[in-house]
């Protein structure tokens, strides 16, 4: 029962020269190329980076840019700090380049399923007839918010030969750990937009599998998703290679009473995937979900992986993956921040110079063969 996997030859670039390259080629023949600029407008450091990396390489490119704005209300004062400092960054880089900005305040007030449901909503009401190509960076997104912009556009996108779409990260492990959150770990559900056979209460035969992707300090927020999906079984993904050669083994040492008490010991049951290439990760996760699927057969036929995203912004694109392609299959959890705290912005601010710019081509030219 072999998948057709939609990335399984896919396309990225990685690091700032082989980005450059890459967009240097691809619009060196191209006469003003009118492309859809995405990104989250807030405090992390890594806001404008992509932007600033396009804008400087391709010169010619007619940009149109949707800033998706979260006020920071109640914030301490760092976090505020690096939210204007960011803002006032796009201030500037919009006067330099002259791109018309369209900002969609999110409302906070909302539920977030109510205010995603709205975000969701305007973006799905856009004309794309006009762009070429649609880069969403998620730098500066919340997860639950770029996952279902990302749905939206690849709905919109996905059997379009004439247009590209791309979603693009600055990667900074360090900046990430560098921005304490506050989890809202007593209230967990699955992801909107991501929880299509959860909310089918009448399969009785529903076999759930737990595949975590396994980041520092999830504990707690496992333990909470572990008991809302109760789970048949769980198939940990760790990150290796990794640039840290001992993070795995650091992995394995922080969640060893959490897989004890669990009654989880089987080493075979342990998956790794490369810590920077999320393509990687759904290819693997991929494969795992159909040799389930076929061996559980006989049981039932509706096996739901529930994906806990605990990992890194770069390896949650994997999951996202996962999601546009297995739909109907999944659950993905993610546990939203309530609150965040920033001890030293001058430290995130000087720690985003060693930020790495990723690009995953998702669809358009590069898989018209297929």
């Amino acid at each position: 029962m072999a998948m057709n996997k939609r990335w399984e030859s896919y396309v990225m670039y990685r690091q700032k020269k082989k980005l450059i390259d890459f967009w240097n080629e691809f619009y060196k023949d191209k006469e003003h190329p009118q492309v859809l600029f995405l990104l989250g407008k807030g405090f992390d450091p890594r806001m404008n980076n992509i932007l600033k990396l396009f804008l400087s390489t391709v010169s010619d490119a007619r940009l149109e840019c949707v800033a998706f704005d979260f006020p920071i209300a109640g914030a301490d004062t760092e976090t505020q700090k690096l939210y204007n400092l960011n803002v006032e960054e796009l201030g500037r880089i919009q006067k330099e380049y002259g791109f018309p900005l369209e900002s969609i305040k999110i409302d906070t007030t909302l539920k977030w399923d109510k205010s995603i449901a709205m975000m969701s909503r305007q973006i799905g009401d856009k004309d794309l007839s006009q762009y070429n190509d649609v880069i969403l960076d998620v730098s500066s997104l919340p997860r639950a918010f770029y996952f279902n912009i990302a749905k939206v556009l690849f709905k919109k996108l996905k059997d379009d030969k004439t247009k590209n779409l791309f979603f693009a990260v600055s990667e900074n492990v360090k900046v990430d750990n560098g921005i304490e959150k506050t989890h809202q770990t007593d209230n967990i559900d699955a992801l909107r937009g991501f929880k299509s056979m959860l909310s089918v209460e009448a399969i009785l035969d529903r076999v759930n599998i737990l595949i975590p992707l396994i980041g520092e300090n999830g504990v707690e927020l496992l333990n909470s998703i572990y008991t809302d999906f109760k789970p048949h079984d769980m198939f940990p993904v760790l990150p290796f290679p990794s640039k840290n050669p001992r993070r795995s083994d650091d992995l394995l040492q922080e969640y060893h009473d959490f897989f004890e008490e669990k009654r989880f010991l089987e080493p075979q049951s342990i998956t790794y995937a490369d810590e920077q290439n999320p393509f990687e990760l759904y290819r693997i996760v991929s494969n795992m979900m159909c040799e389930h699927k076929r061996t559980l057969k006989p049981i039932s036929k509706n096996v739901c992986f529930g994906i806990a995203l605990l990992t890194s912004k770069l390896l949650s694109l994997g999951g996202l993956l996962l999601g546009l392609e297995h739909n109907n299959s999944i659950a993905i959890y993610n546990v939203s921040s309530t609150n965040y705290t920033i001890k030293d912005a001058a430290e995130l601010v000087k720690l985003n110079s060693e930020s790495d710019p990723f690009l995953l081509w998702i669809t358009g030219e590069a898989y018209n063969e297929n």
